[in-house]
């Protein structure tokens, strides 16, 4: 055939294909669904950039009725972590992820922080959560810290991308309501009072939709209120099924809640995402096959390390950190909307090896301490737990804070070598019976560190 027949056949092929393909008409709807199946690897890179204020809260010490928050201070953070994900069989949306990097760090007015995954706990598992579209993350070697569970927990999870798409076809110019199962993944509240965010296909291109995401929403995060505004884009590609990138410009304003810090930032969230790819050995089949994923009680525990290093012990994730430097560490107890227990921990003088304070000496620093706030004791003994927590002595108090009831569990706690430890949980009476024995299921877990570990945090 001469140059001119392969033109001219070139010609009718391509009508063909176009009579095959008609182009996309500018008020067609474009249809944007999640396809990525289990078994489907896929690479997700999440970072987040944030510059602001941050409004401290005063050493617990120094809560007084009268007291004065300082000035806020200025702050940077930079988070970022990179996995490969492989989605799960099954009704649950749920994946195993290998994580190659996660770590943060903060810096500015405040104390320089900087966290990372410890390397022993890359491969985690997610779940997605349908009720309020959050997900639940753990590892299957061992308990996260509080520090580690916010860098692999929390904005931009890719599980809970696909409800930013629209349910339906939706044409060019139509706008329609983000999904408030969606808003957890870009907000970070754990409830959202109201969303006026929106998403809008701007342009396609190829198989490449551009999508805008843009509004305001207002909501809690462990009881303190926020507000944000998000200005940004997704992209989508038609042809993998999948969100490929996702940035947006974001604006809070949070006041200072019983457990969070205020805020005053602006931030900028970036995803990256590909798919098609191999599974590396510890996603391959044989690997998933012989991992149970399931979401225990035990697993989902974290592990409290102090800040020296020196203790370490378990709680549940209704515990979260308020306070902590080398002298105290404070937690407290989050559950239905309210804080409904604290728990200080505190250093005391060493004691020769192998010996701890007297506990009858223990009873009356705790009398001289309360004063006349208490009533009665009501009950305390010898508490039982991991051989490497050493000596455990709890003394439980019934008494009055103002006009409300309250019940004190103080702990005497002496590692082997003569160091002490003070934990005391403090609760309105009024929930001390819900609260059961969750003081000594703690404590039980205390263990005494030598060497002393890195904090993980």
């Amino acid at each position: 055939m001469n140059r001119c027949g392969w033109k001219a056949a070139g010609a009718g092929w391509l009508a063909v294909l176009l009579a095959a393909a008609p182009a996309l008409a500018a008020d067609d709807p474009i249809a944007m669904e999640e396809k990525v199946g289990p078994g489907a690897i896929t690479a997700a890179r999440i970072e987040l950039k944030a510059h602001g204020q941050f409004q401290r809260s005063l050493p617990p010490d120094a809560m007084t009725a009268d007291a004065k928050l300082p000035k806020p201070l200025e702050v940077d953070v930079q988070t970022r972590i990179v996995y490969r994900e492989r989605l799960l069989p099954g009704p649950k949306r749920r994946s195993v992820r290998l994580v190659k990097q996660a770590a943060s760090a903060i810096n500015g007015e405040i104390r320089p922080t900087a966290r990372e995954l410890r390397p022993e706990l890359s491969l985690l598992v997610a779940e997605r959560r349908d009720a309020d579209g959050s997900a639940t993350v753990f590892s299957p070697a061992g308990s996260l810290t509080r520090g580690e569970l916010e860098l692999v927990e929390g904005l931009g999870d890719t599980l809970c991308l696909l409800d930013l798409l629209p349910e339906t076809p939706v044409a060019k110019g139509k706008p329609w309501d983000v999904r408030k199962t969606a808003l957890w993944a870009i907000t970070g509240y754990d409830s959202v009072t109201s969303s006026t965010m929106k998403g809008e296909v701007e342009s396609t291109t190829g198989d490449e939709v551009r999508v805008t995401i843009r509004g305001e929403v207002k909501g809690l995060v462990l009881g303190a209120e926020g507000a944000m505004t998000c200005d940004g884009f997704l992209t989508f590609d038609r042809k993998a099924g999948m969100i490929t990138a996702l940035e947006l410009n974001r604006t809070e304003s949070r006041r200072p809640g019983e457990i969070e810090a205020g805020l005053e930032l602006k931030s900028t969230l970036t995803i990256v995402r590909r798919g098609g790819l191999e599974a590396p050995a510890e996603l391959s089949d044989a690997a998933v096959a012989a991992l149970s994923p399931e979401a225990t009680p035990s697993r989902l525990l974290l592990q409290l390390i102090a800040p020296d290093g020196r203790y370490n012990l378990l709680h549940d994730r209704s515990w979260h950190t308020h306070w902590d430097d080398r002298k105290l560490v404070v937690l407290k107890k989050y559950a239905e909307g309210r804080v409904k227990a604290q728990c200080n921990l505190v250093y005391g003088p060493d004691a020769p090896k192998g010996k701890h304070q007297d506990v009858q000496e223990f009873e009356r620093d705790v009398r001289r301490a309360l004063k006349d706030r208490i009533d009665h004791v009501i009950g305390g003994g010898e508490v039982p737990g991991d051989a490497d927590g050493g000596f455990r002595w709890k003394l439980g108090v019934q008494g009055m804070q103002g006009d409300l009831g309250v019940v004190w569990y103080y702990y005497l706690l002496a590692s082997p070598r003569g160091e002490q430890l003070m934990a005391t949980f403090t609760m309105a009476d009024s929930d001390a019976g819900a609260f059961g024995g969750e003081d000594e299921t703690i404590v039980g877990t205390l263990q005494w560190n030598d060497p002393p570990l890195a904090s993980g945090r």
